[in-house]
């Protein structure tokens, strides 16, 4: 498939970056730092909140959600060193459950007089939420606006989303894309033509694909592990016919965490050069590809406390790069013309 793809030379900054934080001084410290490496793309993050998996409301917290105008001042400031920006509003859960968990009966009437309209009521303040961020991106002059990230659970319900995408277009006329995760089977999605996946310019996957059986795995038995991926990912974006990216990837310093890349809490001590592996084999696989839009790595900064990731001396063991051999990989890669 050829297509003329812009790669995304991406980061995620600022998941669960609280109010305030996107108007300090460490934020521009961060956005400098970030385009040393060549970072060509942030993905800036704000957390907007429900109160619970079940919950049907989704609102900022004066809290938990950066306020406007910091978003806009960290945008411009990102646009002044000469990156551009993807804006992604990111569902949470008061209760501490995930974005993955969430979803709802299905919408009839079983007792006369009680309606089951979770979808409807849910979808209602998914489109309040996405006109809000989307006309914020469309004020700032970003370049693309990403719906959110792995609300896997509510992609069946076709019109619903079909009406979200809709009402961003309404307010923003960028590129607007969404991502999730291998819950969703694209391929079984992608037959039907109709579907609000191609109502987008482009889709986007989580990528924690295992590349590793053991820690401390070679490049080479890394690159082995990818070629499968490769494989499928090159049919998906056969299928859909639009730009096709990683919308997360990322893995911990972790020795062992090549094996489960998604996961925050793998027993071993720091490893910089192992997620630097796994980087580099990453981006080796999939660079040429010409329907491979980029990845976002997972992720720059980390906003909520993990003792674990500092229970080693030689490292922090998180998913963070500054400082970290992966550094250099993505600065290498990043960099090429």
């Amino acid at each position: 498939m050829e297509m003329a793809v812009e790669k995304h030379r991406g980061m995620t900054f600022g998941y669960y970056a609280r109010n305030g934080y996107y108007s300090s001084a460490k934020a521009r410290e961060d956005v400098d730092r970030m385009a040393a490496l060549n970072i060509g793309w942030v993905c800036v993050v704000a957390i907007v909140l429900q109160d619970t998996f079940a919950s049907t409301r989704q609102y900022r917290d004066f809290k938990m959600t950066p306020a406007d105008d910091e978003l806009r001042d960290i945008i411009d400031y990102i646009h002044k060193k000469g990156m551009k920006v993807q804006l992604r509003p990111m569902l949470e859960c008061w209760d501490g459950t995930q974005r993955l968990a969430i979803r709802f009966p299905r919408e009839e009437t079983i007792i006369p007089g009680k309606p089951i309209t979770h979808w409807s009521q849910w979808f209602a303040s998914m489109t309040e939420r996405t006109l809000h961020y989307a006309s914020v991106a469309s004020r700032a002059g970003c370049e693309a606006y990403g719906l959110d990230s792995e609300l896997d659970h509510t992609v069946g319900q076709n019109q619903y989303w079909k009406n979200v995408v809709a009402a961003a277009r309404s307010v923003y006329k960028g590129h607007i894309t969404s991502g999730h995760t291998s819950v969703v089977k694209f391929p079984d999605e992608l037959k039907n033509k109709d579907h609000w996946f191609y109502d987008l310019d482009s889709l986007g996957t989580s990528f924690y694909t295992g590349v590793a059986d053991k820690p401390g795995a070679t490049l080479d038995e890394m690159r082995a592990h990818l070629k499968p991926s490769l494989d499928h990912f090159r049919q998906v974006a056969s299928w859909y016919g639009k730009p096709f990216y990683f919308a997360e990837c990322g893995c911990c310093s972790t020795a062992g965490a090549t094996m489960r890349p998604a996961y925050w809490k793998t027993e071993g001590g720091y490893d910089g050069e192992e997620q630097a592996r796994f980087l580099e084999a990453v981006l080796d696989t999939f660079w040429n590809e010409p329907w491979w839009m980029g990845m976002y790595w997972w992720k720059w900064d980390e906003q909520n406390d993990r003792p674990w990731f500092r229970d080693d001396p030689r490292g922090d063991k998180g998913f963070t790069i500054d400082g970290k051999p992966a550094a250099e990989v993505m600065k290498k890669w990043y960099g090429k013309k």
